[in-house]
């Protein structure tokens, strides 16, 4: 390894501390990351497939091991997706913290169908969503709700807000919300119907990571699904 990048231990990306685990079933493990200023990881290991979302950008280093350091800029907004097996050390180089969501995709994702896209709910308004990633295997949405709007959410999916607002815990129809102080995270089952609503005093951005395989003409599930469930969100953590 590299001076000053030692990957003589190397432990799973859910054991390196500045990942946080908040969502973990058969399909995806999902983390809420958060890399201090001049901070830098444990060298960790990425044993799947992952999608990341940059929450909030800035300039890196990434030391994989056996290569020489990269250093590397993000934006926030970025998305990329990562193949299996990288061994790296992150270093964050900047003044603010670099933040980003990791959905990691488990062999048993594979299997999964994907959903149509988010759409505004019947009786919503003020709603956009913005397509920024798309891949056999997952697509990710940025979507924008006005205070009061609605949309509806088809699994399986994760949804995550690494911004200021939180996801309502008392959430209806099964849906768990996982709260973590860097960002909550819901998961919406393979054929459930989510309604995520605006409940914040101006308009804020959740971000919807759609796990699955199309069919071959490339198209999703449509919602025609289970009756909605209610995935509802607040200003204020508890």
């Amino acid at each position: 390894m590299y001076p000053g990048y030692d990957c003589s231990r190397v432990v799973d990306i859910a054991d390196e501390p500045r990942h946080h685990l908040v969502i973990a079933n058969e399909f995806v493990r999902a983390f809420a990351v958060e890399i201090a200023p001049h901070d830098r990881t444990l060298c960790h290991r990425h044993p799947n497939d992952y999608v990341l979302f940059v929450a909030n950008g800035g300039d890196i280093i990434s030391a994989a091991r056996g290569e020489e350091p990269k250093r590397l800029s993000y934006s926030a907004g970025e998305c990329e997706l990562s193949p299996a097996g990288l061994v790296h050390v992150v270093e964050n180089l900047g003044e603010h913290a670099f933040r980003n969501v990791v959905v990691e995709l488990l062999p048993r994702a594979a299997g999964l169908r994907r959903g149509a896209a988010p759409k505004r709910a019947p009786l919503g308004d003020e709603v956009t969503v913005e397509p920024i990633f798309d891949d056999e295997r997952a697509s990710v949405f940025a979507v924008t709700l006005a205070p009061g709007a609605d949309i509806e959410i088809l699994g399986p999916a994760v949804v995550a807000t690494p911004y200021s607002n939180r996801l309502n815990p008392e959430a209806l129809g099964e849906i768990e919300i996982k709260s973590d102080e860097i960002c909550d995270m819901a998961w919406v089952a393979s054929g459930r119907d989510a309604l995520l609503w605006g409940c914040w005093e101006q308009s804020e951005t959740a971000i919807v990571f759609q796990i699955g395989s199309t069919d071959e003409q490339g198209y999703a599930v449509s919602n025609v699904r289970t009756p909605l469930r209610s995935l509802r969100a607040h200003a204020e953590p508890e």
